[in-house]
C-alpha cells in the first residue's frame, strides 16, 4: 500500500505541504498453523467527511474549468478545488477522541492485557496528536515509535514505514505483540492486534 499525498498539496496552504511525504509498503502475510488470530475494530462517521477532502474530480464533482480556480480559504491557506482541503480542528479533536477509544475497546472486548503489548503503532499524522493519544491511553514513550521526524504523515504507508524503520532489528530477530491504529479519511478509525515472529523486514528505499 502507498499514496502520494504531496501531489494533491498545494505549496501554498501552510495547513496541508508542511505535513505529508510519499511512501509506498508492500506487506506478505505467511499462513502458519497454530498461531493466535488477528483481531480487528473497524468505525466510520460518514458525517464528518469534509473534515480532509478534495472536492472535485470524483462522478459526484466531475472537473470543470473551476476546479483549477484558486481559493483563498484563510490566511496563509489557498488552494483549489482538485487539492487537499485538511480542516485541522475538526481532524484534530477526532484524532484524539477516536484512536484512544478504538484502542480501548480492542483491548477490552478481546481481553488483552495492555501492558503486555509491546508495541503501539500509530497513523503518523503529527507529533502533537499522536503525544495527546499515547498521554491519553497512558502509554510509555518507549512503546510508541515514530517515523514522521523523517518522513512526515505518508497517508495509508505510516505504520508499517514505522515498523521498517524504528523496529527492524526487534521485528528480526525477536516475538512480538503488536496494536495498530489508524485514523483518518471518511472519517474513519480501526485497530488490530496482532502479533510477529521473527520476521523479515526489507532494507527502506529511498529515491
Amino acid at each position: 500500500m502507498g499514496d502520494t499525498p504531496t501531489k494533491a498539496c498545494a505549496f501554498t496552504d501552510k495547513s496541508t505541504y508542511p505535513l505529508f511525504g510519499d511512501a509506498g509498503t508492500a506487506t506478505a502475510l505467511e499462513y502458519a498453523e497454530n498461531v493466535e488470530s488477528m483481531l480487528f475494530g473497524m468505525s466510520s462517521d460518514g458525517s464528518g467527511y469534509k473534515a480532509i477532502i478534495i472536492n472535485d474530480g470524483g462522478y459526484r464533482n466531475p472537473v470543470t474549468p473551476s476546479s483549477l480556480e484558486s481559493i483563498v480559504r484563510d490566511e496563509g491557506i489557498e488552494s483549489n478545488n482538485l487539492q487537499l482541503i485538511l480542516d485541522g480542528m475538526d481532524v484534530f479533536a477526532f484524532g484524539i477522541k477516536r484512536a484512544p477509544e478504538s484502542v480501548n475497546k480492542l483491548i477490552e472486548e478481546f481481553y488483552l492485557e495492555k501492558d503486555q503489548i509491546n508495541y503501539f503503532l500509530f497513523h503518523q499524522a503529527n507529533l502533537f496528536m499522536n503525544e495527546q493519544i499515547r498521554k491519553k491511553l497512558k502509554l510509555p514513550a518507549e512503546k510508541v515509535p515514530y517515523s514522521l521526524k523523517n518522513f512526515g504523515n505518508t497517508s495509508s504507508a505510516s505504520i508499517p514505514l514505522t515498523m521498517v524503520t524504528q523496529m527492524k532489528n526487534e521485528l528480526e530477530t525477536k516475538s512480538l505483540n503488536h496494536i495498530a491504529c489508524g485514523f483518518g479519511v471518511g472519517l474513519s478509525w480501526g485497530s488490530v492486534y496482532f502479533e510477529t515472529d521473527k520476521i523479515i523486514c526489507s532494507e527502506l528505499v529511498e529515491i
